[in-house]
């Protein structure tokens, strides 16, 4: 029969045995929670390790010769597909012929340069018109073409003639056009106004006394000129050649 002490001694062992295997199962366990977190790794080098061995083991020869034998196939299926689509005849479609209008040309008024004589810094001296004394028929059969109301002219002025050129004064308004034909050297009235437009026809040189207007138009012919324009003078449209 064992002793009392002996007795004592080995529950006392029991005792601490099931204290310590009820620590273990009730503590925090470090080992288990590294091996929780080490396990995607070690599955990440698993894989890449057997996909290394896989690539170490591919024949690159055999590889070469199948990538060669897919690129023949897909050309030859390429060109049986283009042989085939030759063979098809091409569907026109005729659609109703769309009626074209062609746009009308607007022409436009290009002003262009004229045989202008410079102007001088210094006044210019202009010689006084002499006014050739003439049959007294023909200014008589002139103004009686011209329709005349005070100083004012109804209808086309032509002056042809400094004999002609008599009937225009300063400050003489035409409501019409006026024509300057035929003269070597004419000197415009002072202040003259024209409601339409100026013509110069076969005119060597024509020369300003001051200011004038014309509401339309100059129109030069080849062989006329004129002299500097003064600056208060008002053309309402182009000086045409």
């Amino acid at each position: 029969m064992p002793s009392k002490k002996k007795v004592m001694a080995a529950a006392r062992r029991v005792r601490n045995t099931r204290k310590a295997t009820a620590n273990k199962k009730t503590g925090f366990c470090w080992k288990r929670v590294w091996n929780v977190l080490c396990w995607p790794c070690k599955q990440i080098a698993k894989i890449l390790r057997s996909v290394w061995n896989w690539v170490c083991n591919i024949n690159i020869i055999g590889l070469v010769n199948s990538t060669l034998l897919v690129s023949i196939i897909v050309l030859f299926s390429m060109l049986i597909l283009d042989i085939t689509k030759c063979n098809k005849a091409p569907v026109v479609i005729v659609a109703d012929p769309v009626p074209v209008t062609k746009p009308v040309e607007k022409r436009k008024v290009v002003p262009r340069t004229i045989p202008v004589l410079p102007a001088t810094s210094k006044k210019q001296n202009v010689e006084p018109v002499n006014v050739v004394p003439v049959k007294k028929a023909e200014v008589a059969i002139a103004k009686k073409q011209i329709a005349k109301q005070g100083e004012k002219f109804l209808g086309d002025v032509v002056i042809d003639s400094r004999a002609a050129g008599a009937l225009l004064q300063n400050k003489t308004q035409i409501n019409g056009n006026l024509y300057l034909q035929n003269m070597h050297k004419y000197t415009l009235p002072c202040d003259i106004k024209i409601n339409g437009h100026l013509f110069l026809r076969d005119i060597g040189l024509l020369q300003f006394c001051g200011d004038f207007v014309v509401t339309g138009n100059i129109y030069v012919s080849p062989r006329s000129s004129f002299g500097p324009i003064p600056k208060t003078a008002r053309v309402g449209g182009y000086v045409i050649l």
